[in-house]
């Protein structure tokens, strides 16, 4: 029995290398995606392998077969061969749904019944019994395709590390920092210890706290005023959040402050802030351009701290990024803080902060940590954007629903959807 595997980076290029060796005659007899390389095969390069052998190794007499093997030879069936641990294994080829069908079928009948009669052959029910196991049979060979296809890049682990690795990509944590984290568990821990939960949870917390970076609480340099600009798209709370952090003594204490408005495009901006601004008795200035922006850091020299609102709109309107950035050359801010909504899909705010990314004073202020169930998603973006975490805002109470930036709090969030 000549029965070989080719392995390629590609299903083409090992089905060519199948032809080349055996021929266009040749049976495939078996194909599956394998990984090469890596930790205990972690996260290891995915390669293609194709089983085959020739055609005419394909049919057998019942003379070379033992068991079910030979009665279905006799009859005429293709037995496929594959290679075990010890050796070639021959196993039937599987009925198709019609000749399932076919085999099922209620024999024709013998008299016919007396006019306006209805016969229920009781072999028919039985058959439809027969046909509805097998369709329960396949939905679930069906489900557990769709589960090895869900989570393909799913290292060989054991049984409560594999949960977790499932778990963890559930909550939309990135499949390789997911595998990157069960890996170092696997390899760190012997199995009392990463049967422990409470250990590994710990133990989890501390490395997804690494992996996101803090911003410093802001400084005050001497008579200057501290210039603090907020960019981002439209909804995402950038006007309540400047709003919460001019009139929150947490954050600037006994500070003069000074708010700034551009976002002259939505009229409920402006009646917004001039409400906080009448309440807590701090100026606001209303910049219809980038020169106006410029005038009123100026008038307000004599403060602590500007906090300046910027308008919103999408990542894709180049118009308005160019005008954005208009309005930052004309602030010259000491940060720039872009708001995100952290119930975006991962794609949207990694793309938004490619294209609002403007200098290196950025900070990245988090918002509508009460409008999500799950965390993982924040975790690589926040890793592969290099931006410091400034705040997080979890409300739309002003000025209470707002705290400076904490990884370890994050990183509780994201376990807590795990454990």
């Amino acid at each position: 029995m000549k029965v070989k595997k080719y392995t390629a980076a590609s299903m083409r290029e090992a089905l060519e290398k199948m032809k080349r060796d055996l021929g266009t005659g040749a049976v495939i007899l078996g194909s599956r995606k394998i990984s090469r390389g890596g930790l205990l095969d972690f996260l290891g390069k995915e390669m293609f392998e194709v089983t085959a052998t020739t055609e005419d190794n394909v049919l057998v007499t019942s003379a070379a077969t033992r068991g079910s093997a030979a009665s279905a030879s006799a009859a005429g069936s293709r037995v496929s061969y594959t290679v075990g641990d010890s050796g070639a294994v021959a196993t039937t080829e599987k009925e198709s749904f019609g000749q399932v069908l076919s085999r099922h079928a209620p024999p024709p009948a013998v008299s016919k019944p007396s006019a306006g009669v209805k016969v229920r052959s009781s072999a028919g029910a039985s058959n439809v019994r027969v046909l509805q196991q097998e369709l329960k049979d396949l939905r679930s060979v069906v489900g557990e395709m769709a589960e090895q296809m869900r989570y393909q890049r799913m290292p060989a682990l054991p049984p409560v590390l594999r949960e977790v690795y499932k778990k963890l990509v559930d909550i939309e944590l990135e499949e390789k920092t997911a595998g990157d984290l069960i890996q170092k568990i696997y390899a760190r821990f012997g199995e009392k210890e990463y049967n422990d939960m409470e250990r590994v949870e710990k133990y989890l917390i501390e490395e997804i706290t690494g992996m996101i970076p803090v911003a410093a609480p802001p400084g005050l340099a001497g008579k200057e005023p501290l210039v603090v600009l907020f960019a981002g798209p439209s909804g995402v709370g950038k006007t309540t959040c400047l709003a919460k952090l001019a009139t929150n003594k947490r954050f600037f204490g006994e500070c003069k402050v000074a708010m700034v408005t551009a976002d002259t495009y939505r009229v409920a901006a402006t009646q917004q802030l001039g409400t906080f601004s009448e309440i807590a008795d701090i100026p606001l200035e209303i910049a219809h351009s980038p020169r106006d922006i410029t005038r009123a850091v100026k008038r307000h020299q004599d403060k602590d701290v500007i906090l300046v609102d910027t308008p919103g709109g999408s990542q894709f309107n180049d118009k308005m990024l160019s005008e954005l950035k208009d309005f930052i050359t004309a602030a010259a801010p000491d940060e720039v803080h872009l708001v995100l909504s952290i119930n975006a899909k991962p794609s949207d705010m990694q793309h938004t902060i490619r294209r609002f990314k403007a200098g290196k004073n950025m900070r990245l202020l988090l918002t509508k940590f009460d409008e999500t169930l799950t965390f993982g998603s924040v975790v690589g973006v926040v890793r592969d954007a290099g931006i410091p975490v400034s705040y997080l805002t979890f409300g739309q109470e002003v000025p209470e629903d707002i705290e400076p930036a904490n990884a370890g709090k994050i990183a509780k969030l994201v376990a807590g959807n795990v454990f």
